[in-house]
C-alpha cells in the first residue's frame, strides 16, 4: 500500500459520522436514503461522506433500477493498523544517514582519546554511549564481574555505574555474578565505533565533504528503477509500467490487487473484479543501470518502457496499456532523439 492510500483511509475514518456509516454498512448494504434516515443526516451530507469513503476504497456502490446501493469493502476494512502504517515511505536511506550522523556527533562530544569524559544526562544520548560499552561484550559469552570491570575500565573509571546502567537498559544480562550480552532477533553488530580522534593540525571534516559522503551513501542504497509488468494468468493480458522504486511499487501493486481496488487502470480493475487477485502476478522486466548525476532519469525510463511496450504490444486484447498514449510518447521521444528509439 502506498503512503497516500494509507493517509486517505485514515482521513476518511477520522470523522464520527463516517465511522457510524461504515459501521452500519458492515451489517448490510443500504440505499443512500436509508443511510440518511438511519443517521439523521441530510441526503447531501450523506453523499459527501460516501464520496470520501469511496475515494479511500472503504465502500463501493452499484445501481439497482432507480436506486444506488452502498456496500462496505470488507477486504480493505480487514486491513490491520500494522499494514496501514507500514506503507512505504520515501527517504529511508536519508533518515538512516541522519541518524548515523547524530550518533557520530554524540560520540565525538562525550568521548576524548577513546575514553568517556562524562555520561550524558539525556536518555537517548546515554543509550548511544552505553552501546559502545555493550559492543565490547562478545555475544552470548559469560563474563565474571572482574572481567566486566576490565572491559569497562579502559573507557570509563566509574565501572560500577556503567555496569548497573548496562543491566538496567537491557544491553547486557545478569544472573548472580555472571554477565552476558544476548543477541536479539535482527540485531546487527556494533552500530558505530568510537570516533577517530583528529591528529594534530587537522580540523573537522568540512560540511561540504559530509554532504558529499551522505549523497554518495544514498546513491549506493537507492532503490532499483526499471520496468515491471502485471500479468493476468487467466487470459495472458499484460500491464506494463515504469517505476523509480521497483520494490516499493511491487508492495503497493500487490496490496491493491489483494484489496481488489485498482485506481490506475479501468480495464485491469474489471478483470480483477472478474478473476480475483490470485489470477495476477507481478514481475520485473528490466532494471535501469544506475544513472549518472547529469542523466535525465525520466527520459531514460520512458525509453526503456517504450522499448518493452513495442516489444510485447500489451494493447487491446493483449493487455491493459493505452495504444494512443504509447504512440504519443513514442513520437515525443523520437522527436527529442532525432528519430531513434534506443533502449540500453
Amino acid at each position: 500500500m502506498e503512503a497516500e492510500q494509507s493517509i486517505a483511509i485514515l482521513k476518511a475514518l477520522a470523522d464520527q459520522s463516517r465511522l457510524a456509516i461504515v459501521n452500519s454498512l458492515l451489517e448490510r448494504s443500504q440505499y443512500v436514503e436509508e443511510i440518511a434516515k438511519r443517521h439523521g443526516l441530510a441526503a447531501s451530507t450523506v453523499s459527501f461522506h460516501l464520496r470520501k469513503l469511496e475515494q479511500a476504497g472503504l465502500i463501493s456502490s452499484r445501481k439497482e433500477q432507480y436506486y444506488v446501493v452502498i456496500q462496505a469493502n470488507d477486504t480493505i476494512l480487514d486491513t490491520t493498523l500494522r499494514q496501514l502504517v507500514a506503507a512505504p515511505t520515501t527517504g529511508r536511506e536519508l533518515q538512516d544517514g541522519r541518524m548515523d550522523e547524530y550518533r557520530r556527533k554524540v560520540l565525538e562530544t562525550f568521548f576524548r582519546n577513546n575514553t568517556l569524559v562524562k555520561l550524558p544526562a539525556q536518555h537517548k544520548k546515554r543509550l548511544i554511549v552505553l552501546e559502545q560499552f555493550a559492543a565490547r561484550f562478545e555475544p552470548e559469552r559469560r563474563y565474571t564481574e572482574q572481567e566486566v570491570t576490565e572491559l569497562i575500565m579502559p573507557l570509563f573509571d566509574d565501572y560500577c555505574t556503567i555496569r548497573r546502567l548496562l543491566v538496567d537498559e537491557g544491553l547486557i544480562r545478569r544472573e548472580g555474578t555472571v554477565y552476558w550480552r544476548a543477541i536479539k532477533d535482527g540485531e546487527l553488530p556494533a552500530r558505530q565505533g568510537l570516533p577517530q580522534q583528529p591528529t594534530k593540525g587537522s580540523g573537522p571534516m568540512p560540511k561540504k565533504n559530509k554532504r558529499t559522503d551522505i549523497k554518495r551513501i544514498c546513491k549506493q542504497n537507492a532503490p532499483d528503477m526499471g520496468i515491471y509488468q502485471i500479468k493476468n494468468k487467466v487470459n495472458g493480458r499484460l500491464y506494463i509500467d515504469s517505476s523509480t522504486n521497483l520494490e516499493g511499487t511491487r508492495n503497493s501493486r500487490m496490496f491493491q490487487l489483494k484489496m481488489g481496488k485498482i485506481v490506475f487502470n479501468r480495464e485491469l480493475q474489471k478483470d480483477l473484479t472478474e478473476f480475483g487477485a490470485d489470477s495476477f502476478e507481478y514481475s520485473v522486466l528490466d532494471v535501469l543501470d544506475r544513472p549518472e548525476p547529469d542523466d535525465n532519469v525520466e527520459r531514460l525510463l520512458m525509453a526503456l518502457e517504450l522499448h518493452w511496450l513495442e516489444k510485447l504490444q500489451p494493447f487491446g486484447e493483449r493487455g491493459y496499456n493505452n495504444v494512443k498514449a504509447f504512440q504519443r510518447n513514442l513520437a515525443k521521444l523520437q522527436l527529442h532523439d532525432g528519430g531513434n528509439l534506443k533502449a540500453e
